[in-house]
């Protein structure tokens, strides 16, 4: 199956960027199955109208120019909607700190293929680079690329604006289905998702609070010190916690500094009490931070599609268990995990 990829922005008059100083712009892209092109797909097309200046960035940053600008993609832009299939969920991604809405490709990929509408939400001024349909390319704010480690106030202030952007969008779903009949056509807006990575996944987090349209979530190694969880606000929806091969004390105090480290262990300790029944804590053998997302494809890191593989298998799983209603496939996914290095764990990272 082919991918089609739309691309909307929406202006929140309501809220102010703290960097532009003008009405919040929010980047999306929409991914949707698609009619077949016959043509191959190249990813730096996910970066049009400013491809050269993107793969320039990404080529300033180590990766190889000729890699990545030949690199594959089954995705295309704007391509025709395949009106054969029916009432897809949508499943909303917002991305890592820095980290552009459309490298995610791995399991934007595997999602459309197994019948789900999926929509990623940039962050403008906070990823690495935003680029608009209108050929505007916005790089990460100097403030903003500064930003310390321990500076909680400033991270959940960037966390904030995360929230609201994910909220106006789905608050105007109806704005990017009604762009398209056919798109209308194809989805189920009563069955809602969304995947959340690092300080994506704080994000999606604190939507499942607000926000009662989410029918399940999937964080990936999120930022756990940014995530404010109690038993009071204890969220009801079905949870997929995926954390990179390092979880415990002992296996992350070389990472961190004592007192984020504190507050990251304290964090993922209060998720884990206050989660609802059906959910799930896992971690991945060989995983590090930036696996959940196409960073290693970049860099052809070594065993990266073995990984990305698995990663997509499990949160398929759970989506199809908790959206589309069937049932048990990721309880039954999780009887031979141990087989793909995937091992349960509990409230302090250690495994089960």
């Amino acid at each position: 199956m082919e991918i089609g990829r739309r691309v909307l922005v929406f202006t929140d008059k309501t809220r102010i960027d703290p960097i532009s100083k003008e009405s919040r712009e929010v980047l999306t892209s929409i991914y949707y199955p698609s009619e077949p092109t016959g043509n191959k797909g190249k990813y730096a097309t996910l970066f049009e109208p400013c491809t050269s200046l993107a793969v320039d960035m990404l080529s300033s940053m180590g990766v190889n120019k000729e890699y990545i600008s030949n690199l594959e993609t089954v995705i295309y832009n704007n391509a025709n909607i395949n009106m054969t299939v029916r009432n897809c969920p949508i499943i909303f991604i917002t991305p890592a700190y820095g980290v552009v809405r459309d490298m995610y490709s791995f399991c934007v990929e595997h999602l459309v293929k197994q019948g789900f509408i999926v929509i990623t939400i940039g962050a403008t001024h906070e990823s690495l680079f935003s680029i608009f349909p209108d050929g505007r390319f916005i790089q990460q704010s100097k403030e903003i690329s500064e930003i310390d480690s321990l500076d909680i106030h400033y991270w959940n202030q960037l966390l904030e604006l995360r929230v609201e952007d994910v909220r106006y969008v789905m608050n105007n779903l109806e704005e990017i289905l009604n762009s398209d009949k056919d798109l209308m056509a194809i989805v189920d807006v009563n069955e809602i998702g969304i995947i959340g990575h690092s300080l994506g996944g704080a994000a999606a987090y604190e939507v499942l609070k607000r926000d009662k349209k989410v029918k399940a979530s999937v964080l990936l190694d999120p930022s756990f010190h940014l995530i404010r969880a109690d038993i009071e606000e204890k969220v009801s929806v079905p949870l997929l916690v995926v954390r990179q091969e390092k979880c415990s004390i002992e296996e992350l105090e070389n990472d961190f500094s004592p007192e984020l480290l504190s507050l990251f262990l304290s964090g993922y300790n209060a998720l884990y009490n206050s989660c609802d029944i059906n959910s799930s804590f896992i971690k991945m053998q060989g995983a590090h931070h930036m696996t959940f997302s196409d960073i290693p494809i970049h860099y052809k890191e070594a065993g990266i599609k073995l990984r990305h593989s698995t990663i997509t298998k499990y949160i398929s799983a759970y989506f199809e268990e908790y959206l589309m209603k069937r049932e048990n496939i990721f309880h039954e996914l999780m009887k031979d995990n141990i087989s793909d290095g995937v091992y349960e764990i509990n409230s302090v990272g250690l495994v089960i």
